[in-house]
Order: C-alpha cells, then structure tokens, then sequence
C-alpha cells in the first residue's frame, strides 16, 4: 500500500510538473512573442490604437483591451491537441456578466507568477477562441476519425469548431499535394481569422471596439519541427542567412484585405492578423509525457511514419543518426541551436547594410543598382530585396540561381542580352542597359508581361539624377534598350504627345528652346529591334523637365504595359 501510495503521489508530481511546464511556455510565448510584439507592431505603424492599448495594458482588467481572437488549427494529432488543452487551461470567462448576458466574456491569462511564488501580475486579455480543422480525405476512416475526435472535443468545451473537407472547399482539378494541401489550409485559416475578427462572435462584446479587435492562427510547431526545418533548408541548398527555423511569430498581415465585405475594405481600420507558434520551445518528448500524464485522447498519423516525405525521413532516419554520431540528443540539438544563433546573426546584419544600401539610393524606390561593386554579401542580399519588393514576394531566389545571375553580368559584360530562368515561370533578362524581372504569360504574344526593369551601366546618364521610371505601352518581343546622345541619332523622328505626326529631334528640341549648343549632348532612350538595323527612340530627355515618351509608344487603356527604371549609375 505505501509502495502504491509514494508510486501514486509521484504520478501527481509529474502530472502537475508536465502542465506548468507546458501551459508557462506557451502561457510566455502568448504574452511575449505575440501580444507584446503586437503593441510594438501598432507602436511602429503609428496606429491611432497603439497608445491606448498600452495603457490599457497597465490595468488589465480593463474591458477597453481589444479582444484577441485565436484560431487554433487542431489535426487530432499529439502537438495540436496538446495545444488546445493548453489554451483551454489559460482561459477562463468572467461570471460577473453570466447574469448580464448568456455569452461569458473569455479571458487569457497571461500573468505571471514572481521568483518567491507569492505574486501573480494580473495580465489578462479579454479572448475568443475556435479550432479550425481539416479534413484531407486521404486516410478513409482514419481521417474521419481525427474529424469525430477533435468535434468532440470542442462540444464538450463549447470552443466554436470549423471544418474543412478537401473534396467540399478545392477545385476538382486541384489534385491533392502536401505543398497545395499546406497553402489550402493557410488561405482558409486567414480567411476565417478575417470573418471572425471583423464580425465579432462573441454579441456580450461592445460592438464600437470591434474595429480595433485582432487575431492569431495558432499552430502547433514545437521545437523539433524547427530542427527538421534547419536540416532541410541545409540539404536544399539554403543561403547562410537563412538556415534557421520558424518565427514564434509571423509579419502582421491586414485582416481587411482579406474581407469579402467591400464596406469593411474602406472604412479606414486596421485590424491585424499573425500565424503565431506558442509550443516552439517545447520538444515532443514532453508534449508526448504531459498528454500521457493527464490521459488525454489523441490520433496519430500513420503517414508521420512513411519515408515517402523528406520531413519523415530526416525525423526518423536523419536525426536518430546525427545524434548518435554527435553523442547523444542534446549535443546535436545544442549543436543545431548554435548554427540557428549564427545565422540569425548574420541575417540580421547582412540584411541591415543591405536595406541601408538600397535606401541610399536617391530615390525611395527600393531599386537595385548594380554600380562599381564585387556583389559580396551585401550586395547580393540587396538584390534578393529587389527581386522580392518587384515581385510582390514571389520571387525568392535561391543562392544558386544568384551565382548564375552574378556571374553572367560579371563574367560576361559584353554580353547586352540574355534571360535567365529562376523557376516558376520567372525570367531574369537583359536587354541592353537594364536588367528586368518577369513573369512568362504563355497565353500572351510577348513574354515580357509583368515586366520591371532597373538600369545595368549607361556611359550617357552623367546628367541625369535620381532614379526615373517610365511607362510604354506593349513593346517587342526581342529588343535592346540603349541610352544615347542627340548627336548619335540626330535624324531619328519623335513624336511628341501633343503632335500627331513625327519630327526630327533637333527640330523638338529646338521647339522646346533648348540651346543649340546642348542639343547634341541630350540624352534620349532608344529601342534596337533585334531583326531590324534601325533605332526608334522612346523617350527624350529634357533638363528641368524630365522625360518626354514618344506618343508612338504610350500606354493605351486596355493593352499591356512596360516598366523601365532609369537611373545614373556612373556618378551616384
């Protein structure tokens, strides 16, 4: 009897050690990682919220605090229904107002206990929480059976449950991939984080707060999912910078882009939404032990075994191996923790000096320039920045394909064009003076379509200064952009917008009282059309003015359009 008693009064010990273990990482992760970093966000963007909900946060009873919204995504798996028994111990409602109204306000209890265990700071945020789940139809009975589970578990904690069926919410043609699978899941969790944060759920609410409320997608990565990330970035071939996990907390995104309600999309709020992971200082062993510890019910995932997917592989083969090669778990993970510290490091420096570079560029633009350069680090991440800012995030080159880029403007400067594939339909080409970014439309004629381009090197733009952008209408599928003088296609024809027939340039300029002596030093844009010997010009540059595009060649409602950037790359 004693033996069972003291085997007993261990098991409590555990028990209550694996819940403060769990719930305090992820109770800190919340407050710090995510609605800290939140108040710093607004602070950054100036929101007119920002000062008011940090000292709202000063009494945190204060029901003014804008209401949090947490969406949990719960597969039915270990981690994510550790996650949602985990929040559920950090929420409690207020039965002040069970007599006031039938909808509780919900609270999460971020505070925290001091160093003698005798005082508890008060940090509560006034919450609503759903669990969203998906239901990829690939396992039969299995994957019906993670649905049941996790239904259950929310009707019998009331939490509001959302499910999503790949054959009821995707295309049919859409065939199911784990890439495709990921981003279905991330399009609909946004999605409902939006439709609820904008139509608040809970009525007990105040309905007038309601444009300042925010949200979270909260996922259940721990931190051996970010040793698996760190070695398949390391086996993909990753840059240096970059070989480090996931963010406990995502870049904010607004909720109301997001909104199919167009009164919502202009009414001039700014709720913000984030993907936050609360678990990632938590290792699967002691997830594993604290659902063990307290009997709770959980499915596993036959595919998580499979070696069919790269992850599994480097979870079940790859680390077991590294870690004995090591000599034991936490020498490898120690290991991988300092390659994740240096590379953030180095991150965080190389991309400073880069943005510094490019913003001291003279125009706000974020322009590359490529001037007199070796295209070391700096340089090259300055040219990821560009690639990713005129591409709308699209485009990440990877390092491999920024050699292939370095080397062909360095090792190959006589060569004025040439395009480079990048992937995903991505071109990297030069034409001339200026290098351009696009995506290939195959439906289209022209392959330029979502075109941007940023000067190379020009001999003829000391007199030009700052950086110009220009807008033409659908230009050749082949051609070459140069920078000339007057003097070198002094009988070119021009027509200026207000003319309807073309003249000479000497005889626009002459119009436009340029001294006859600068005539011939006047910069204009010529474009060579590869099967053709002759030069049209596209634009004229003119001191004090600016340039003056050719009306032969202007965008026309409708049609496609061409970007050219100039800039002086000799003098700046």
């Amino acid at each position: 009897m004693v033996s069972s008693l003291k085997y007993y009064s261990h098991q409590l010990y555990l028990c209550a050690s694996f819940i403060q273990t769990i719930t305090s990482s992820v109770r800190d992760s919340l407050r710090y990682d995510l609605v800290q970093s939140h108040l710093d966000t607004l602070s950054t963007l100036k929101s007119s919220t920002a000062d008011r909900y940090a000292n709202d946060t000063q009494n945190k009873n204060n029901k003014d605090i804008p209401t949090l919204v947490l969406v949990l995504a719960v597969s039915g798996g270990c981690d994510s229904i550790a996650l949602f028994h985990s929040i559920l111990a950090l929420v409690e409602s207020d039965k002040q107002e069970s007599s006031v109204s039938n909808n509780l306000q919900m609270w999460l209890d971020l505070g925290e206990v001091s160093t003698n265990k005798k005082e508890v700071d008060d940090f509560r945020v006034p919450c609503e929480v759903h669990v969203a789940h998906f239901n990829h139809e690939q396992r039969g009975k299995d994957s019906d059976g993670d649905e049941s589970l996790v239904r259950k578990l929310c009707i019998e904690s009331g939490v509001p449950f959302h499910i999503y069926t790949w054959s009821e919410t995707t295309d049919d043609n859409n065939s199911f991939t784990q890439d495709t699978a990921r981003q279905w899941r991330r399009e609909k969790l946004k999605q409902l984080l939006s439709d609820i944060v904008l139509t608040p759920y809970n009525t007990s609410t105040d309905q007038s707060d309601s444009t300042h409320r925010w949200g979270a997608i909260l996922t259940a990565h721990h931190r051996d999912d970010a040793d698996e990330t760190i070695l398949l970035k390391l086996l993909r071939g990753s840059h240096l910078t970059n070989l480090h996990g996931m963010e406990a907390r995502s870049d904010c995104f607004y909720l109301e882009e997001l909104s199919q309600d167009t009164d919502m999309k202009s009414n001039g709020t700014s709720s913000l939404g984030y993907f936050a992971k609360p678990m990632l200082n938590l290792r699967k062993n002691d997830i594993v032990e604290y659902l063990v510890s307290n009997s709770l019910e959980w499915r596993e995932d036959e595919s998580n075994n499979s070696s069919k997917y790269k992850r599994n592989k480097i979870r079940n083969e790859l680390i077991p191996l590294m870690s004995d090669i090591a000599g034991g778990n936490s020498a490898l993970q120690k290991r991988i923790s300092n390659l994740e510290q240096q590379s953030r490091e180095i991150s965080r420096d190389i991309t400073s000096r880069s943005k510094d570079y490019l913003q001291s560029m003279p125009s706000s633009s974020s322009s590359f320039l490529l001037k007199d350069i070796q295209f070391d680090l700096v340089h090259e991440e300055a040219l990821h920045l560009w690639i990713k800012e005129v591409t709308n995030m699209e485009l990440q080159v990877s390092y491999d394909q920024m050699i292939r880029i370095r080397d062909q403007i360095f090792n190959h400067p006589d060569r004025l064009q040439w395009t480079l594939d990048v992937g995903s339909s991505w071109k990297i080409k030069r034409n001339g003076d200026t290098l351009g970014v696009f995506r290939e439309n195959k439906d289209k004629h022209s392959d330029d379509d979502d075109l941007s381009w940023m000067i190379i090197d020009s001999q003829n733009t000391s007199n030009i200064s700052g950086l110009h952008e220009l807008y033409f209408g659908s230009l050749p599928g082949s051609y070459t952009l140069h920078i000339k003088q007057v003097k070198d296609c002094a009988h070119t024809k021009f027509t200026p917008p207000w003319r309807r027939s073309a003249i000479k340039i000497k005889e626009f300029l002459r119009g436009q009282k340029v001294p006859l002596h600068l005539r011939d030093d006047v910069n204009v844009l010529c474009l060579a059309v590869d099967d053709d010997s002759s030069t049209q010009v596209l634009a004229v540059y003119l001191e004090g003015t600016g340039w003056i595009v050719n009306a032969d060649f202007s965008p026309q409602d409708g049609l496609q359009t061409t970007t050219v950037q100039l800039q002086n790359t000799t003098n700046s």
